[in-house]
């Protein structure tokens, strides 16, 4: 993975569509804004961990599938926030940090952020399963559950690794006047916006799609089960069928929330990422940018493109 260096020219489209000219107010605010979210990660993720490992009473399935959730979002604190932060003052490929060194970060930083996402979204599929269970076959539940849950949880990270390990050849470093930018690029194995394209559709499948489908079918079959479940009135008294039924409710309410947070979380950068990468084959630029007259050279608007171009390597916040 060599460092390409692209040609010097005086139409500069990193300057055009990667550069923004905010006031020092703008970005304290964010830096601020950035620091209260890594604090409150590092702390509030670092308690759940602490809290169910150290209770005997919440070492069950659901709380190591949460705890597995818990330290996947450690990641994005200590790799991914500091290069936001990075970010507000440089433009948004650009890397200060060259060699080897460099290099491996270049690659590992987006590496890392996207798969806390992806045991995020294996840990929600995990919960669905043992809830399935738990209503449906709770006694083979209650002997093999726990024991699964130890066995299942290195796969989340082993499957999450497998599906984000081309992220160890598109990121690469690429010069550009002389300054180092972190870049994704597929060539020259396969075309690059092809290839992007491509593989986000991948993405979209694996991490959104058929996870959101196997949520909501699991958790419509508990509903309906729990909902025509009848309770045999004259073998408990009125108060424990009551608790049941509030139990129940509380279940049925947890599950409809899960799916809709799942939805609201996911559609939309998916849905706005499917719309950008069509945009960008018509406007090279953001709308506010007025691209100068005269055409820029191919290998610079291919950098231009491989610089605003991202696949699934931002994780909504």
């Amino acid at each position: 993975m060599n460092s390409t260096t692209v040609t010097q020219n005086q139409s500069d489209p990193l300057d055009q569509c990667s550069s923004f000219h905010e006031t020092t107010e703008a970005k304290v605010a964010k830096t601020l804004a950035y620091a209260v979210i890594m604090l409150m990660s590092l702390f509030g993720n670092s308690t759940i961990m602490l809290v169910i490992f150290k209770t005997q009473i919440l070492r069950n399935t659901t709380s190591y599938l949460i705890a597995n959730m818990a330290v996947s979002d450690l990641l994005l604190p200590i790799f991914a926030m500091p290069r936001m932060v990075s970010g507000v003052y440089l433009q948004s490929n650009r890397w200060i940090i060259g060699g080897d060194f460099g290099l491996a970060l270049c690659k590992l930083i987006p590496l890392f952020q996207d798969i806390s996402t992806a045991v995020s979204t294996q840990s929600l599929v995990l919960i669905a399963i043992d809830r399935f269970y738990s209503v449906f076959y709770p006694v083979k539940a209650a002997v093999m559950g726990l024991k699964s849950v130890k066995i299942a949880l290195p796969f989340t990270w082993l499957i999450a690794i497998g599906i984000h390990s081309p992220y160890f050849y598109i990121y690469r470093f690429h010069v550009y006047k002389g300054e180092i930018h972190c870049l994704l690029n597929w060539s020259p194995l396969f075309d690059n916006l092809k290839a992007q394209k491509f593989y986000f559709v991948v993405l979209s499948v694996l991490l959104f799609i058929l996870p959101l489908s196997v949520i909501a079918c699991l958790y419509t079959a508990v509903i309906l089960r729990l909902k025509h479940q009848k309770f045999p009135g004259h073998y408990q008294s009125e108060n424990a069928r009551k608790l049941r039924e509030k139990r129940n409710d509380a279940v049925l309410k947890l599950c409809i929330v899960v799916v809709l947070v799942f939805i609201v979380c996911w559609a939309p950068f998916v849905t706005f990422t499917f719309l950008k990468q069509g945009l960008r084959v018509v406007f090279p630029c953001d709308s506010h940018v007025r691209p100068r007259s005269r055409v820029l050279p191919e290998e610079i608007e291919q950098l231009e493109l491989r610089t605003r171009a991202r696949t699934f390597s931002s994780r909504v916040l």
